[in-house]
C-alpha cells in the first residue's frame, strides 16, 4: 500500500475517533423493543357497555394500524370475546387489535340506531386519543365484524368516518340492505325492527339510513366480504348486491363466496384461507 494511500486511511480512522469521542460525551441510551401488551375491560365511555380489550404487539410504534373487531349477534346479544382469538392473531402478526362491547338493542335503555355506530365512533376516538402512550397510529384503523358487527363496520365506514380515520373494513355475512324486510321472516324482521326502533311502513327512511348499500360511493373505503352460500339468516345476495355496486361506482370491493357455508362463516375447511385473504387486505389498504 502506497503512502498516500496509508495517509487517507489514517485520516479517515482519526476522523472516525474524533466523531466517536464526541458522540460519547452525551450519554446515548439502548433502544429497547417494546414488549407486547394486552389490556382487558378499558372503559371507552359512559355507557356499562362501553369497554373495549386492546392487544399491543411487540416492537410496536406510531404507525403501528389498529384493527377494531365487531362482534355479531343480532345487535340484542354478542360480546367482545367472541373475537378474542382474532384479535391476539393480528397482535401476533405486528397489528394492534381491539374487540369492543357495544350498546345493544331490546335493553330498557332502548339503544336503537345510532347507538351502535355512535359507540364504535367512541372506541376509536378513545384509542386514538391513547396512541402516544401506547405507541400505535392514531389514524390508522380498519374495521372488522361478523354479521350484526358486519353491518356496523360497513356502516360506519361508509357514514360515519368523517375523518378518515378507517382505511378499510373486513365484513363476515353483514346485512347489506334493510329494506329489504319483505324477505324475512317475522322474527327476522322484529329484529331489525328493535334496531331501527319502528317499523319499515311507518318510517321506510329510517331504514334506508340504516342500510350500508345506501352510502357507498366512488369514495367509499376498500372492502372484503366473506359469505357463505349457504347462509339462511343474511342471503349472500346482500353481499353479492353491495360488492357489485361498489365496483360500478369505481371502489374497491372483493367478495370471497364459500360454497358450503351458512350464516357462520367461519370452520375448519376456510380458516387458513380466510386469515390469508383479510391479512393481505390489512397489507394493501390499512397503511
Amino acid at each position: 500500500m502506497g503512502m498516500k494511500k496509508l495517509k487517507c486511511v489514517f485520516a479517515s480512522i482519526a476522523l472516525l475517533l474524533i466523531f466517536n469521542s464526541g458522540c460519547k460525551k452525551g450519554t446515548v441510551q439502548p433502544v429497547v423493543p417494546l414488549k407486547s401488551e394486552d389490556f382487558i375491560n378499558v372503559s371507552y365511555g359512559a355507557n356499562a357497555r362501553n369497554k373495549l380489550d386492546l392487544y399491543l404487539p411487540a416492537e410496536r410504534n406510531k404507525n403501528t394500524p389498529v384493527i377494531l373487531l365487531v362482534h355479531g349477534g343480532s345487535w340484542f346479544e354478542g360480546d367482545k370475546s367472541m373475537f378474542t382469538d382474532l384479535a391476539k392473531y393480528w397482535r401476533d402478526k405486528g397489528y394492534a387489535a381491539a374487540t369492543m362491547n357495544y350498546r345493544l338493542t331490546r335493553t330498557a335503555e332502548n339503544n336503537i340506531h345510532p347507538a351502535q355506530v355512535n359507540d364504535i365512533s367512541k372506541a376509536i376516538e378513545f384509542i386514538g386519543s391513547k396512541a402516544n402512550n401506547w405507541q400505535i397510529s392514531p389514524d390508522k384503523f380498519a374495521l372488522q365484524g361478523a354479521s350484526a358487527g358486519a353491518h356496523l363496520s360497513l356502516l360506519y365506514t361508509y357514514k360515519f368516518n368523517t375523518d378518515d380515520k378507517v382505511k378499510a373494513v373486513i365484513s363476515l355475512a353483514g346485512p347489506t340492505d334493510l329494506t329489504v324486510v319483505q324477505f324475512l321472516s317475522p322474527s327476522q324482521a322484529q329484529i331489525i325492527q328493535g334496531l331501527i326502533g319502528s317499523t319499515i311502513q311507518t318510517n321506510p327512511a329510517a331504514y334506508a339510513q340504516a342500510s350500508p348499500v345506501t352510502h357507498i360511493s366512488a369514495a367509499s373505503k376498500p372492502t372484503l366480504i366473506f359469505h357463505g352460500k349457504l347462509d339462511v339468516v343474511v342471503p349472500y345476495q346482500q353481499s353479492a348486491e353491495l360488492t357489485a355496486r361498489l365496483k360500478q361506482l369505481g371502489a374497491i370491493g372483493k367478495l370471497v363466496l364459500y360454497e358450503d357455508t351458512g350464516h357462520e362463516v367461519l370452520n375448519l375447511n376456510h380458516t387458513v384461507s380466510f386469515l390469508a385473504d383479510s391479512e393481505s387486505w390489512f397489507k394493501l389498504y390499512l397503511k
